[in-house]
């Protein structure tokens, strides 16, 4: 009877041992658990910033072409107003040409030598 009082007790013993260890895996499996919800969260987070960043690249790509289109028809008006500018600078280059040829080539009027300035400007001032 001595035996089985001994083996009664080494199985109580090994029953305790069970549970603490039981009582032990069920918190560390409770804490996986909860760490997993968290890496799912963060897992979720992470999905909604890339189809943000997506969102954002999308709208950059869409500035940008709208942008270039812009650019270019700036450009295309800069160029025709240079053409047109070139031709008025063409333009006057050639008629100060002539003016300056036009100026050499006409004598110049005498100066009135009748009359002192002072007289002559007496007479504008009464003529007023």
């Amino acid at each position: 009877m001595n035996y089985a009082i001994a083996v009664d007790l080494l199985v109580a013993g090994l029953l305790v041992a069970a549970i603490a260890w039981a009582i032990i895996l069920d918190r560390r499996l409770r804490d996986l658990r909860s760490g997993r919800d968290g890496v799912k969260q963060a897992v979720i987070d992470l999905a909604g910033a890339a189809g943000r960043a997506e969102a954002a690249v999308a709208a950059l790509r869409a500035a940008a072409d709208k942008s270039g289109v812009e650019l270019a028809a700036q450009q295309a008006r800069a160029r025709a107003a240079a053409e047109e500018l070139g031709l008025l600078v063409g333009a006057a280059e050639g008629l100060a040409d002539r003016l300056s040829q036009a100026r050499t080539v006409a004598p110049r009027p005498a100066a009135r030598s009748d009359a002192p300035p002072e007289t002559s400007l007496r007479a504008l001032r009464g003529a007023r």
